[in-house]
C-alpha cells in the first residue's frame, strides 16, 4: 500500500506543474482567432485606408498584425500576451503595448520611445463575428488620428 501511495504522490507532483504551466500559457478568449479588416465598413479620418490588414490572436495570446498600407508597403508587428503588463512590440522600434481585457472589450495603449502614440478601444459584437476598433492617436507627422475600423472573423 505504501508503495502505491508513493508512486501516486510522485505522479501528482509531476503532473501538477505541467497542468499549471498549460493553464498559464492558454490565453484563449472571445477575441482569439483571425480577423480581416472590412474597409467598406470602416472610417478613416486620417487619410486613405490601408490596402489590407489581418489580425491574428493565437491561443497563447500572441497578437500579430499583418497588412499592406495605403502606399503598398507591407507592415507587420506582433507582441506576446500583454494583458495588464507592458510588453515590447516586435517590428516597431522602441514600441511597447499594454492591454486590458474585460469580457467583450479590450483597451490597448501603444507607446513608442515611452510616449503614447495610440489608444484602441475594441468591442466584440454580440454574435462574436465582428470587432469594432476605435483608434485615437498621432501619425508620424504629429497629426491627430481617429479611425473606426471593423474586422470580420475569418
Amino acid at each position: 500500500m505504501r508503495k502505491h501511495c508513493s508512486s501516486f504522490l510522485r505522479l501528482v507532483l509531476l503532473l501538477v506543474p505541467a497542468v499549471v504551466l498549460v493553464a498559464q500559457t492558454d490565453h484563449t478568449n472571445a477575441f482569439t482567432g483571425t480577423w480581416k479588416l472590412n474597409v467598406a465598413k470602416s472610417k478613416f479620418t486620417s487619410g486613405p485606408p490601408p490596402q489590407s490588414a489581418t489580425i491574428t490572436i493565437a491561443p497563447d495570446g500572441t497578437f500579430t498584425m499583418d497588412g499592406v498600407d495605403q502606399k503598398g508597403e507591407p507592415n507587420k508587428w506582433s507582441h506576446p500576451w500583454s494583458v495588464d503588463k507592458e510588453v515590447p512590440l516586435e517590428g516597431i522600434e522602441n514600441g511597447t503595448v499594454i492591454s486590458k481585457l474585460q469580457g467583450r472589450t479590450a483597451e490597448d495603449t501603444m507607446k513608442i520611445g515611452g510616449k503614447t502614440v495610440q489608444t484602441v478601444h475594441a468591442a466584440l459584437s454580440p454574435d462574436g463575428r465582428t470587432i469594432k476598433a476605435t483608434i485615437d492617436g498621432t501619425d508620424k507627422q504629429g497629426g491627430h488620428v481617429h479611425n473606426v475600423e471593423v474586422y470580420d472573423k475569418q
